[in-house]
């Protein structure tokens, strides 16, 4: 899948799950907790908050429902 159908993938994807992108900046998205979202080139998603991986994840369910989940674990 190219750049631009994965960006629309992972914009509808986070829509659905209500999670909002603070600001976009061609394939990088940074979210709520300075936590961003880097589309690599090879479609895959990768997951950082200040540097730090999160995870690299091929399955854009998968990503947004780790970051519900850790944003459940920090609210708690």
């Amino acid at each position: 899948m190219d750049a631009s159908n994965q960006t629309q993938l992972l914009l509808c994807a986070l829509r659905h799950f209500g999670i909002a992108v603070e600001q976009r900046k061609e394939q990088e998205f940074l979210l709520p907790g300075e936590v961003q979202i880097t589309i690599e080139p090879d479609g895959a998603f990768y997951l950082h908050r200040n540097g730090q991986a999160l995870g690299r994840f091929s399955d854009v369910v998968r990503l947004c429902t780790t970051l519900q989940e850790k944003a459940m674990l920090e609210n708690q």
